[in-house]
Order: C-alpha cells, then structure tokens, then sequence
C-alpha cells in the first residue's frame, strides 16, 4: 500500500475533511489533496506533520547497496 493510500484512509477514518487535515497541520488544502492523488512528492518534514495530526508514525529504511 502506497502512503498516500495510508494517509487518505487514515484521514476517513477519523473522520477529518482535506480541509481539516490541512487547518490542523498547517499546510495548504492543495498540498493534501496533491499527496492524497498521489501526485505530490512531499518532503519528510511534510509527511511528518501529516503523520502527527494522524497518529501515524513515519520509519524510515535505508536501502543496502550491493557492491
């Protein structure tokens, strides 16, 4: 599952608009509604405050690199 499929059900599920995520987590609607699309490449600080506002937590995976 992709995460901006993550973050649009976890929204939903509580019950929040696209307007209220974006009120409650300081970004603009068409940031929400661009990464909810999945057409927005946001930045770790912007997933970080979407993730806050959801109650989800963002982990991080660094790759190994095959030499």
């Amino acid at each position: 599952m992709e995460f901006y499929s993550i973050i649009k059900d976890r929204r939903i599920l509580l019950g929040l608009t696209q307007q209220d995520l974006a009120d409650y987590s300081g970004l603009s609607l068409r940031i929400i509604k661009s990464i909810e699309a999945g057409k927005g490449n946001p930045s770790v600080g912007t997933l970080t405050k979407i993730a806050d506002i959801l109650g989800l937590e963002i982990i991080m995976k660094v790759k190994e690199v095959n030499k």
